[in-house]
């Protein structure tokens, strides 16, 4: 063909090569083309298949029931039954490589082998399986905290079971919990009877001789004690119930708190503690009583309500007397008179009013305070009113009527 073209015009051999040309790139496009599709067709067909596994292999579990002792001694094996629902769409068997494990192990505190299934064992979906887990206890006495989870070829297959507390002791300190007395509802500042009882279950006798005591787990600085002592001749031996009575001061201010208590040997707690108890803590009515009798401020006039005028910059003599309701003694440093409206507002020169030192106010009785005051040097409308107060910081009872005076 090549041959032949060298006798043709050299227009005719030109359009011949040109289409020669054309060709070959027709070709290689072509080529190309088929390529992209088969690449194509190929991750098309992957995806189908990928999707199609991940659909036929799924994996999914929920934790139904932990079966555990609550009390264990130091060092010692336990048996954990715990039942895990396949709720996944495969079948599992040993191949599956699932496993249940410990979480929240801190320090690796228990030791445990891993729950596996059997060779022949094979859970479908919707059916169950109970692990037995071989635990041993922490080498420490203490209150310790587990959980369970399923894992399948290492990934998370279920959520965490329901944290377990579980109480560790050694033969020597154990003990069981009897009873608790004490109030849920209480007042501010007051005492209350409370009554703990404890079983002795270990080997060792407790005695204040043997520095066996009761702790608060809870909130001391708020509680105001931290142990409370056997007495000095109790003793408590094994198998026998320890009585703990005493009286417990409410917090000082109002809110809602917890307490809890538990033995203790030294500074170290152990064994099963009493059950958290929320107590509610209202504003004390006796020991926060104070009840407004009469005040005197010079020109005060009443029409609707009181007011009168005073003069910038001078100083005037005002009386006010409250009566004291509360079952406690008013006494210096405890107790005094506050302005109000603003709280610890010094419009007047003076925001605190203390008593004597020769005064005692005993419940029941009545209390003027006598004193001086300066006008304010701006023009304009200011309150006039006051209030008991308990420790210099907490208001208690009733506030003086409100006198609003025009300075002028």
């Amino acid at each position: 063909m090549a041959k032949a073209e060298y006798g043709l015009p050299e227009s005719i051999r030109h359009k011949i090569n040109s289409r020669n040309k054309w060709d070959s790139h027709n070709m290689i496009i072509s080529t190309k083309r088929a390529n992209y599709i088969k690449v194509g067709v190929s991750l098309f067909l992957l995806a189908v298949c990928s999707t199609s596994l991940h659909a036929a292999v799924n994996y999914d579990a929920k934790i139904d029931k932990v079966s555990i002792k609550t009390k264990m001694l130091v060092g010692r094996s336990y048996t954990a039954k715990v039942t895990v629902s396949n709720t996944g769409a495969s079948t599992w068997t040993k191949s599956s490589n699932i496993k249940l494990v410990t979480t929240g192990n801190a320090k690796n505190a228990w030791k445990y082998s891993a729950g596996t299934l059997s060779r022949d064992e094979r859970i479908p979906p919707g059916n169950s399986k109970t692990f037995e887990i071989t635990l041993t206890a922490p080498n420490r006495t203490g209150i310790y905290g587990i959980q369970f989870q399923s894992l399948q070829d290492g990934n998370t297959m279920s959520s965490n079971s329901k944290a377990k507390m579980i109480v560790v002791e050694d033969r020597a300190n154990r003990v069981k919990f009897i009873s608790q007395l004490l109030p849920e509802k209480m007042e501010t500042s007051q005492e209350y009877a409370v009554v703990i009882q404890f079983r002795n279950n270990g080997t060792s006798t407790w005695s204040r001789h043997n520095n066996y005591k009761l702790g608060l787990k809870s909130l001391q600085e708020v509680w105001n004690t931290s142990t409370e002592l056997l007495g000095k001749n109790t003793v408590i031996p094994p198998g026998q119930i320890g009585t703990f009575q005493f009286n417990l001061k409410a917090p000082d201010k109002a809110g809602h708190f917890p307490i809890q208590w538990q033995m203790k040997k030294g500074n170290k707690s152990f064994g099963e503690p009493t059950p958290k108890l929320m107590v509610e803590v209202s504003e004390s009515k006796s020991s926060s009583g104070a009840e407004f009798v009469y005040q005197n401020v010079p020109g005060t006039q009443k029409l609707g309500a009181l007011f009168t005028v005073l003069n910038r910059g001078e100083i005037y003599p005002v009386d006010v007397t409250f009566k004291n309701t509360s079952d406690k003694n008013w006494t210096p440093g405890h107790v005094a008179l506050g302005a109000q409206n603003p709280a610890n507002s010094m419009n007047w020169s003076v925001d605190r009013i203390e008593l004597k030192s020769s005064d005692t106010i005993l419940p029941g009785e009545i209390k003027s305070f006598s004193f001086k005051i300066i006008a304010p040097l701006k023009p304009g409308i200011y309150n006039f009113q006051w209030q008991m107060l308990r420790g210099f910081k907490t208001w208690i009872g009733e506030k003086s009527e409100n006198i609003s005076i025009t300075v002028k």
